[in-house]
């Protein structure tokens, strides 16, 4: 549950053999930052290969310090379970969004919930993620079109009869998706102006790798907030 700052290229393919008459799988360019505000976290993110296909999620657990660094451990172990076993089942991400709720409803206190992404990429290019009521995942596309993807369904833990709906977007060559927690977007200035999302999108370099745009981004935050930090911040960026 202690956390620290980190910073992370994420292997997509695993070095097999490709014989003459087989092609290559597309190699995805991942990188992820996450950073707590304090000692603990609440933020939590993670990516799977499996089955030609790179599952990823990434959300946020409300409130701050050890409570929700103890529900984001809860959340960050179940959750890896049940994307391992979705991915071998190929389930639809809304169906790992609901298995996920339907164990945290009965573990969480009444003052406690969680926002997520959960998703999964494939090899040619198909994408389908659902949006538990976190901020909206960027799609910035090769030629400089930006697309947010908005919720699909509630927050999770705290409604009985939540459900939630998948959406499928394709991920072009030269296509980045962009993920984040709110510590990114709520950074206040000295003079409590917020980051934003226009901050994200100001801060994008052109034609960069992951690793460039998650880097430009945490670099934008920390001059804008001149260095303070008072939310955990985590992004995970996915391209192809």
């Amino acid at each position: 549950m202690t956390a620290s700052a980190f910073e992370l290229d994420v292997p997509t393919r695993p070095r097999t053999h490709v014989t003459p008459r087989l092609q290559p799988r597309p190699q995805f360019d991942v990188h992820a930052i996450s950073i707590p505000a304090k000692t603990f976290t609440g933020d939590f993110w993670f990516t799977h290969r499996a089955a030609g296909r790179l599952w990823f999620a990434l959300g946020d657990v409300a409130g701050k310090g050890l409570p929700a660094a103890l529900v984001m451990a809860m959340i960050q172990e179940e959750l890896e379970r049940r994307i391992t076993s979705c991915a071998r089942a190929g389930c639809d991400p809304a169906t790992t969004m609901q298995r996920l709720h339907e164990f945290l409803k009965p573990l969480l206190p009444s003052n406690r919930f969680a926002t997520a992404v959960i998703g999964w990429l494939g090899d040619d290019g198909t994408m389908t993620l659902v949006n538990a009521g976190h901020c909206p995942p960027m799609l910035v596309r090769a030629d400089g079109r930006i697309e947010e993807i908005d919720s699909t369904g509630p927050v999770v833990g705290i409604m009985a009869s939540s459900r939630w709906m998948s959406a499928t977007f394709t991920l072009n060559a030269g296509d980045q998706l962009i993920l984040y927690s709110d510590g990114v977007i709520e950074a206040a200035s000295p003079d409590g102006e917020e980051f934003g999302v226009e901050g994200i999108v100001q801060a994008l370099p052109a034609l960069s790798s992951s690793r460039d745009i998650a880097s430009a981004i945490h670099a934008a935050v920390s001059r804008h907030a001149n260095g303070a930090r008072y939310d955990d911040l985590t992004l995970l960026v996915i391209g192809r």
